[in-house]
């Protein structure tokens, strides 16, 4: 999945949201701030906000580490839609993208949208804090 290079405008915005939501969601539960997120923190976050819009929605947990296997948004039937949507959330808000996944009524479509986002958002995390993924 090829993500946008600039890291300006709407997404900067969803990414300290994001981040925000989830140093909130530590603090509730007492845990150190401090660490790198785990994905599965990121997708657990990414899915409740998905969950915002969509209640029924009820996203696969996802592992600590990404499975090995090709990915649910690398699938060709949902490469073209995710990227669409990828660029949706890049160029204006993840809930704009979020809104057009729901209305399709494709629920794969949703979780890989749900997957790629999880993945950009962790790494973007990541990135920020200059640490290495775990092994």
């Amino acid at each position: 999945m090829c993500m946008a290079e600039n890291t300006t405008g709407p997404i900067e915005t969803e990414i300290a949201d994001l981040e925000r939501r989830l140093q909130e969601k530590r603090a509730e539960l007492g845990a150190d701030a401090s660490t790198p997120y785990e994905r599965a923190e990121v997708h657990e976050a990414v899915g409740e906000r998905i969950q915002q819009s969509v209640p029924n929605y009820q996203p696969a947990p996802a592992a600590s580490q990404p499975v090995a296997g090709t990915p649910s948004w690398q699938d060709p039937a949902l490469a073209g839609p995710v990227q669409q949507l990828v660029n949706v959330v890049f160029t204006q808000s993840l809930q704009a993208a979020i809104d057009q996944a729901v209305a399709s009524g494709n629920p794969a479509l949703i979780d890989a949208l749900h997957d790629v986002l999880a993945d950009e958002f962790h790494s973007q995390l990541l990135e920020r804090r200059k640490v290495e993924p775990a092994p």
